[in-house]
């Protein structure tokens, strides 16, 4: 009963470090949530978009068709003009030109931006 007499649960320090707490928790699994995200686009982007859209640097050579047709490389800045994430759902969802729609559910086509967007863009 004393702890409660002296206010101990409302002292500024244990409220402040509570608080700390709670947000660092929820700052690791946000780190964590998102490194699987991370991960599955990744792996969504290499069986899906790679063989087309052959990346520089990759050590790998690029695909009759990336040769024929030049697919946006996404680790060229310039590939970004004008893109923004309606635009490339839009084009994965319909196709443009030479290339195909793309069969994916809603989370597997956000994976494959995410990892497009934090890894590749420039």
């Amino acid at each position: 009963m004393r702890i409660l007499e002296r206010g101990y649960f409302m002292n500024k320090g244990f409220i402040i470090g509570t608080t700390l707490l709670i947000l660092g928790t929820l700052l690791i699994f946000t780190a964590i949530v998102k490194s699987d995200e991370y991960s599955a686009g990744e792996t969504l982007f290499k069986k899906n978009c790679q063989f087309c859209h052959h990346l520089k640097g990759d050590d790998s050579y690029p695909s009759a068709y990336y040769v024929q047709f030049r697919p946006k490389d996404f680790t060229d800045p310039d590939s970004w003009k004008g893109l923004d994430e309606q635009k490339i759902i839009q084009v994965m969802q319909k196709g443009k030109g030479v290339m195909p729609a793309i069969n994916l559910k809603p989370d597997e086509i956000k994976a494959i931006i995410d990892y497009m967007t934090h890894k590749l863009k420039r």
